[in-house]
């Protein structure tokens, strides 16, 4: 009967559903791994010394006997878990493995952050430091003056990529480039150097049409002062009407301040030079501008200050058309260069007329902002375009708005559309 009962129980016991343990073997020694650390474990080494003991009583006679003895002891109790040792083993290396991973990855994750963090806070510091050389100097979209000893304003006529009139087919407007003077260099050395490193798609202008493989120097022809003269024996001479109009306003933004006159060369002859619709024969006399209106021009990286085509009787006429744009297609992209938030409430000439006082309303919001700053400066340049040499800014506001101190007198720039230069 009691056979029976231990059959019945086997065969329950069968009929049981497997259980899986899905469970990670390492995750599983990993818990029990402290526990079977703190357990009491039973000595294999007290009846080793016990035996030892006994056998001390041999130890005259019997030496070898006695080292043997211990010998295959201690080779015995390893054999006896060697699967399990195995297995201990390869579970400490993959635990070990995964520690010295775990390590080498936090110690890289924070000699990144710290590379970061070091690398942020030197940014940080450079970001601030070119903030002070900007508060420093201040920022300006004029070049006021230059060091006329060691370096040329180079001016280059350029003609505007997405801005046309319907009267004149086009605007043009100067870059300005600081570039050091050589002992020996002249205005066109220094153009020269310059002229045919400029992006100028960067800033929306199209290349000048002297870089068509026009070569100038500077000559004496007998006049009073030397003048630039343009060899276009390599040059397309063949013109659009477009590029025939917009030509000789680039030729006078490029020489006007300079020169008076410039003279074209054709395979060494200077008589009948015929580029575009024009011929000619000798020395040609720059256009002059002045009295116009600017207005801004900002397709490019940084917004230009551009003269209009119109001429004005007064500084306030051109004023007032400065706060709207000009007629222009539906394409071309001039804009106001002064803002609803700047308001000119009236104009005086003092210091026998050579410096305009422009009161500006107290309603005018005049922020140190790149706006702000242009509006002023295409004043200034309307107050040179008069023949004047100094504004002040009259406002109920102190401070500086850029370069430009207010309530006080400053000149009139050199030039307008200042750009970057380096060798």
């Amino acid at each position: 009967m009691r056979h029976n009962d231990e059959d019945q129980i086997e065969k329950l016991l069968r009929q049981m559903p497997k259980i899986k343990d899905d469970r990670d073997p390492k995750q599983i020694y990993k818990e029990i791994q402290p526990k079977l650390a703190n357990s009491p474990r039973r000595s294999k080494i007290v009846p080793a010394f016990a035996l030892v003991a006994a056998l001390v009583l041999f130890a005259l006679v019997a030496p070898m006997f006695l080292n043997n003895m211990q010998f295959d002891m201690s080779l015995s109790g390893s054999d006896s878990s060697s699967e399990e040792s195995m297995d201990t083993a390869t579970m400490n290396a993959d635990d070990s493995a995964e520690d010295s991973a775990a390590v080498t990855s936090r110690e890289a994750l924070e000699e990144e952050e710290e590379s970061s963090l070091k690398a942020e806070g030197e940014e940080e510091s450079n970001d601030f430091a070119a903030a002070e050389i900007s508060s420093a100097e201040g920022k300006s979209f004029v070049t006021p003056s230059y060091n006329i000893e060691s370096e040329y304003a180079v001016t280059i006529g350029v003609s505007l990529m997405e801005a046309d009139n319907f009267d004149h087919g086009g605007s043009s407007t100067p870059l300005t480039v600081i570039v050091p003077r050589g002992e020996s260099d002249t205005y066109v050395d220094a153009l020269n150097k310059v002229r045919g490193g400029i992006a100028y798609e960067d800033y929306g202008v199209n290349a000048p049409t002297i870089n068509d493989n026009v070569k100038i120097s500077e000559g004496d022809i007998g006049l009073d002062r030397p003048m630039p003269i343009l060899d276009v024996t390599d040059m397309a001479k063949g013109l659009t009407s477009y590029q025939d109009i917009m030509f000789s306003k680039e030729l006078s933004d490029t020489f006007s301040t300079n020169y008076t006159h410039i003279l074209f060369s054709d395979n060494g002859s200077t008589k009948g030079v015929q580029v575009g619709n024009d011929v000619y024969n000798g020395p040609i006399e720059l256009q002059t501008k002045n009295k116009r209106a600017y207005f801004k021009y900002h397709t490019g990286s940084l917004p230009l200050l551009v003269p209009g085509h119109e001429r004005y009787l007064s500084i306030g006429d051109a004023l007032t058309a400065m706060t709207s744009a000009p007629e222009q297609a539906d394409t071309s992209k001039l804009e106001p260069s002064i803002p609803d938030t700047v308001k000119v409430e009236s104009l005086a000439l003092e210091k026998d007329k050579t410096v305009v006082r422009i009161k500006l309303a107290d309603s005018s919001v005049l922020e140190n902002n790149d706006e702000t700053i242009f509006a002023l400066e295409a004043m200034m340049m309307v107050a040179k375009e008069f023949g004047l040499r100094g504004v002040v800014f009259d406002s109920s506001q102190d401070g500086m708005i850029g370069t430009i101190t207010l309530n006080e007198e400053v000149s009139v720039p050199y030039s307008p559309n200042p750009i970057p230069y380096s060798e």
